[in-house]
């Protein structure tokens, strides 16, 4: 009787050791999303785009460079052939992590010995890219770990918690940061803060994620890296249809978007007290939606969520089509949209994609997402600064309309069509499948 005791006891006391991890895993997955958004947000963004246009970069300059976050995950492709043979990852992603943040946080210290803006804008770029590219290979691992060390009964929920604190996070900092470097008049010595708080931020994030344990992955030491398992997101229809709406939809979204912050510092000349503001606006929706996206989800399913917010995120551009320097309040209404769109939209793509991915191939299935979805953004700016380029200014019942407006109606009226088509068109056109049924059927 003595041992059924000891039994019930050890097994009562497993469990809440257990549960007592899975929720310390929680809260500092939570306080990496925290400061690590609070540390992206000050090396990219206005902040990033603001920086160089100080430096002297061209607007195509800009919009590339801006986007590297992005399309640096086509060069991150291949890091599933090592990710998929270490049953441990995290001294790797640590290491990962480190490097990226601080390429991407020490751009600001080169005016400070070299005195030639030509040769600190080489620099500038060169950091930033290789800093992205390997925060894409350390985001390919992270994502894994991070939905790896959550139930999946409980990971929407936990995914809808976590971004509502992050959100909160680059919420304050972006109002706060702004506020600074309009206190300094836009002067390198704003940036130099800006830039030097991202590096704090960093390390803070570094040591949260030092404190996660990592659950061993599993790895199939007999099964071998070939063409048929390289192509098996592709031969999943499901995926594949997810994919192809990926690369269509970030693509002509991006021909615009690419290059809004150049237009709203360099063209409409905003303060960054305004340009804060507008992100801060575009965060406090994001967040204020997220429970009503939560419900949303619950009645219906991620895949509804995903085409509704996308409808309200493009309509942002239909906004800005209108937006001049006598009408630069209009990006206060493209805030709200964005913040609505974005606070479905950002968490429905996430857990769409984990969820028609198989259990045991998660890595290969990101590194395809992440390389689709760079592609589309490398090829972005290219197509919307051709337009930006050749597009004369037009006038429509005493309207006038630019380059730049003209090209946000195009990335509207394109991305419209492009979500019709793939939730809502006939046959083989409608590409984003119901995933009721399991996602990697072929």
């Amino acid at each position: 009787m003595g041992g059924l005791y000891t039994g019930t006891y050890r097994s009562i006391l497993a469990s809440l050791k257990n549960s007592w991890e899975n929720d310390r895993t929680r809260l500092l997955f939570i306080i990496d999303g925290v400061f690590i958004n609070a540390a992206a947000v000050l090396t990219a963004g206005i902040f990033l785009s603001g920086y160089i246009i100080l430096l002297g970069g061209s607007d195509f300059l800009v919009g590339v460079v801006k986007n590297s976050a992005i399309w640096a995950s086509i060069v991150a492709f291949f890091s599933f052939l090592i990710y998929e043979r270490l049953e441990k990852r995290k001294k790797l992603l640590l290491c990962l992590h480190g490097i990226s943040r601080f390429l991407l946080g020490s751009v600001v210290f080169f005016p400070l010995f070299i005195n030639n803006n030509k040769i600190n804008l080489i620099l500038v770029s060169s950091c930033v890219i290789i800093g992205n590219i390997t925060w894409a290979i350390y985001s390919v691992g992270f994502s894994v770990w991070l939905m790896n060390s959550v139930p999946k009964e409980s990971r929407s929920n936990f995914v809808y918690q976590r971004m509502f604190w992050l959100r909160i996070s680059f919420t304050i900092v972006t109002l706060v940061m702004g506020k600074v470097l309009d206190l300094f008049n836009k002067s390198y010595e704003g940036f130099l803060f800006v830039f030097i708080s991202s590096l704090i931020f960093s390390l803070g994030d570094l040591i949260a994620l030092a404190n996660i344990k990592e659950a061993p992955n599993i790895v199939k030491k007999e099964t071998k890296i070939n063409s048929e398992i390289f192509l098996e997101p592709l031969k999943s229809h499901i995926y594949r249809g997810f994919l192809i709406f990926v690369f269509l939809f970030y693509c002509f979204l991006n021909i615009s978007g690419s290059f809004s912050t150049v237009y709203f510092i360099r063209y409409l000349d905003l303060d960054y007290s305004i340009l804060s503001a507008f992100d801060v606006s575009v965060y406090v929706f994001m967040i204020i939606s997220i429970r009503y996206w939560r419900k949303i989800e619950s009645k219906h399913d991620v895949k509804f969520v995903l085409k509704i917010s996308s409808y309200i995120l493009i309509f942002e551009f239909a906004v800005y089509a209108f937006l001049r320097k006598e009408s630069a309040m209009l990006i206060f209404l493209g805030a709200i949209l964005s913040g609505i769109g974005n606070g479905g939209f950002n968490i429905a793509i996430f857990t769409y994609r984990y969820d028609i991915m198989p259990e045991d191939n998660r890595t290969l299935y990101e590194a395809w997402f992440g390389a689709v979805y760079g592609i589309s953004t490398l090829v972005a700016p290219v197509i919307g600064n051709f337009f930006i380029k050749t597009l004369p200014e037009i006038s429509i019942f005493s309207l006038k309309f630019n380059s730049f407006q003209i090209n946000y109606f195009i990335s509207f009226a394109i991305s419209l069509s492009i979500i019709f088509f793939s939730f809502s068109g006939p046959g083989k056109l409608r590409v984003m499948k119901d995933i009721r049924r399991g996602a990697y059927e072929i």
